[in-house]
C-alpha cells in the first residue's frame, strides 16, 4: 500500500525529445477504466488554440464517481489542483520511461485525499501544484487512484487521459499504447477548401466547394476545379466517429498527392506543447471562428513552423503556373485502416500576378503607433503574408469613452502574443486594462503589466482592443449555510471581466472564527464550497470571506452562523 510522506516541490525542466515507434501497446498498460472505452474526444483534435492532448473517456451513466485506475506500475510524480485548466489532475511515472495523466477527477483515494487537504490547509491556498519524491506514493498497475469526474475546465463527466514522454512530457497518441476503442467507420468528409495564394503566400482568395450526394464515393459537381492565381492550397473540412460514440472527433491522418506525388502528410502520432498553438495554422482559424467548422489545412503557410508534418512531403502548396492542370488526390484515414478518399483536378485560368497589399506582415519585425497606442509585433507574428492596417479610435464601452486600437482583421490568427504600449491616465493607474469586447458583449481582460506610467499588455489576438477603466468590485452572492455542514457552504463569486487565461482568475480567502479554510472553486460555474466539517469549530461561527479581481477591486462578505 502507497505511504505518504513529508512533500516537497520542485520544478521540471523541459527537455527536447525526438521521435516515437508505433506498436507500443505491446508494453502491457492497460485501460483506466473498467467499461468499455468510448470516447468524446480523441488526440491531437482540433480544439480552439490547442491540439487536444489525450483521450476523453465517457462515464457509464453520464455521471461521476467511475473507478479510475493506475494503468501500469508506477508512483505518483504530480498533483495539482485547478480551478480551471484540467481541475484535479493525477501524473504517475512509469519506470519504462512514459508519465500517464488522469484530468477531472472528482476525488483521489482517501489517502491522497488527505495528503493534499493537509498541504493546501499548510499553504493556505486551494490551488496548489506538487511535486513528489518516488518513494512517497507506489502503486501496482490496476489499483484505484481516484474517481471520474467533472473539475476544472470540463464540461461534463468524463476522464482525460493522456500518455507522455517522461523525459520532456511530449503528449503522445494513448490509442498506440492499446489504450482507445475500436472504429470501423471511415472518416466524413463535409467540404473541399480552396486557398488561392500569391507567390508571396498572400490568401488572394477563398472558395469552398462541395460534394455530390448522388455519388457513393466523394466527387465534386465538377472534377475540374479552376483557380485565379498560379499557387494553391487546400483543405478539407472532416471528423471521424469512433465504435461506441456519435462524437465528431478528429482524423488520424491525411495525405496529400499532386500528379501522383505525395506533397504532404501529417498522422496524430506526438507533438510539443510548446507547438500547440500552431493549430491555428493547421487548421483555417477564419472558418472556425466564423462558423465552428474544422478544416484541416494541407499545406504549410510561409510562417509557420509547425514540426509535425511528415519529413518525407513538401509543403503541400500546389504550382500551377507551369502547368494547364494538376491531379489532385487527397486521403484521409483512422488508425483501423478506415479510409475516404477525393480525387479532382485543378488548373489555373489567370497566370498573370494577383495584385496584393502594399504592406504585408509574416517574418519581420512590424512597429506601428496609433493615437494613444504603440504595436509590437515580433517576427513571425503571423503565421502567413498578413495585410495588416492600424488605426485608433475612441470606443463607448459601459458609458465610458476608451481609447481604442484597431488591429487589422480579428480572423487572423497571431502566433503568440505581441506587444501594445499605452500612457495609463493619472487617476488610479492600478485599475486600467487592455480589453475586448465579443459578439455577445463579454469582455475579455488580456495579461499586462504597469512599467513606469504605462500599461504593457500581451494580446495574443487581434481585432478591436480598448483602454478600459475597471472600479467594479466583484459579486459575492450566498447560496447556502447549513450550521452543521450537512451540506457544502456555497457561494458564487463573479467578475465583470473574464480572465484571458493569461491573466489570473479571481483571488479569495475565506476564514472562519479567523481561521483560513479551505474553499473549492469551480471556476467554470462560478461556484465556492466548504465541507470540511472537521475544521468546524464548536460554538457560534463567524464566516469572513474577500474575493479580489485582477484590478484590485474587492469584495467583502460576513456572516454570522
Amino acid at each position: 500500500m502507497p505511504k505518504s510522506l513529508k512533500f516537497c516541490l520542485i520544478l521540471v525542466l523541459l527537455i527536447p525529445f525526438s521521435g516515437i515507434s508505433k506498436g507500443l501497446d505491446s508494453l502491457g498498460f492497460i485501460s483506466p477504466v473498467d467499461h468499455v472505452i468510448k470516447l468524446t474526444g480523441n488526440f491531437m483534435e482540433l480544439r480552439p488554440n490547442h491540439f487536444h492532448a489525450g483521450i476523453d473517456i465517457k462515464s457509464t451513466n453520464g455521471q461521476s464517481g467511475d473507478r479510475i485506475k493506475i494503468v501500469g506500475d508506477g508512483y505518483i510524480s504530480r498533483i495539482k489542483i485547478q480551478s480551471g485548466g484540467y481541475g484535479n489532475v493525477l501524473y504517475i511515472d512509469h519506470p519504462n520511461g512514459y508519465t500517464s495523466v488522469y484530468a477531472h477527477l472528482s476525488a483521489f483515494t482517501d489517502e491522497l485525499e488527505a495528503y493534499v487537504k493537509e498541504i493546501q490547509y499548510a499553504l493556505e491556498s486551494f490551488e496548489v501544484d506538487i511535486y513528489l519524491r518516488p518513494s512517497q506514493f507506489n502503486y501496482l498497475k490496476g489499483e484505484k487512484i481516484g474517481e471520474m469526474g467533472n473539475t476544472g475546465r470540463s464540461f461534463g463527466p468524463h476522464l482525460h487521459f493522456e500518455l507522455r514522454e517522461t523525459k520532456t512530457e511530449k503528449p503522445l497518441n494513448p490509442e498506440f499504447f492499446g489504450i482507445g476503442p475500436t472504429d470501423q467507420r471511415s472518416p466524413t468528409l463535409e467540404s473541399l477548401h480552396l486557398h488561392q495564394l500569391s507567390a508571396e503566400g498572400y490568401i488572394v482568395k477563398k472558395e469552398i466547394k462541395y460534394f455530390n450526394p448522388k455519388s457513393k464515393s466523394y466527387r465534386l459537381y465538377q472534377d475540374t476545379i479552376e483557380v485565379e492565381t498560379g499557387f494553391l492550397g487546400v483543405g478539407l473540412q472532416m471528423f471521424d466517429r469512433m465504435d461506441g460514440s456519435w462524437n465528431k472527433n478528429g482524423v488520424y491522418g491525411f495525405e496529400l498527392f499532386v500528379d501522383g506525388k505525395l506533397f504532404m502528410s501529417w498522422e496524430a502520432d506526438e507533438f510539443s506543447f510548446d507547438e500547440t498553438r500552431y493549430i491555428n495554422a493547421f487548421w483555417d482559424y477564419e472558418r472556425k471562428q466564423l462558423h465552428g467548422q474544422k478544416v484541416y489545412l494541407m499545406y504549410r503557410a510561409r510562417c509557420n513552423p509547425f514540426s509535425y508534418y511528415k519529413e518525407q512531403a513538401g509543403d503541400g502548396i500546389i504550382d500551377l503556373k507551369d502547368s494547364n492542370s494538376k491531379r489532385i488526390s487527397i486521403r484521409a484515414y483512422d488508425l483501423y485502416g478506415n479510409e475516404s478518399v477525393l480525387n479532382f483536378v485543378a488548373r489555373s485560368t489567370n497566370l498573370s500576378k494577383p495584385s496584393a497589399p502594399s504592406v504585408l506582415v509574416c517574418d519581420t519585425t512590424y512597429n506601428h503607433s496609433a493615437g494613444y497606442f504603440d504595436v509590437h509585433f515580433g517576427p513571425n507574428s503571423f503565421f502567413y503574408p498578413t495585410a495588416l492596417d492600424i488605426n485608433y479610435e475612441v470606443k463607448s464601452i459601459d458609458g465610458q469613452k476608451c481609447p481604442s486600437v484597431i488591429i487589422g482583421d480579428r480572423y487572423i490568427p497571431v502566433n503568440g502574443k505581441y506587444h501594445i504600449y499605452c500612457p495609463l491616465p493619472i487617476s488610479d493607474p492600478n485599475k486600467w486594462s487592455l480589453i475586448k469586447v465579443d459578439a455577445n458583449g463579454k469582455k475579455r481582460q488580456f495579461a499586462a503589466d504597469t512599467i513606469g506610467k504605462k500599461l504593457l499588455a500581451r494580446p495574443d489576438e487581434i481585432g478591436v482592443l480598448s483602454l478600459y477603466k475597471d472600479t467594479i468590485a466583484p459579486s459575492i452572492e450566498p447560496i447556502s449555510f447549513s450550521p452543521t455542514l450537512s451540506t457544502p457552504w456555497k457561494l458564487k463569486i463573479t467578475d465583470n471581466l473574464i480572465p484571458d487565461g493569461s491573466t489570473n482568475d479571481l483571488r479569495f480567502m475565506a476564514k472562519l472564527n479567523g481561521k483560513w479554510i479551505r474553499m473549492k472553486y469551480d471556476a467554470k460555474n462560478d461556484l465556492l464550497s466548504f465541507s470540511d466539517k472537521d475544521r468546524l469549530p464548536k460554538g457560534p461561527l463567524n464566516f469572513k470571506l474577500i474575493v479580489i479581481d485582477h484590478c484590485g477591486n474587492v469584495n467583502r462578505y460576513e456572516r454570522n452562523i
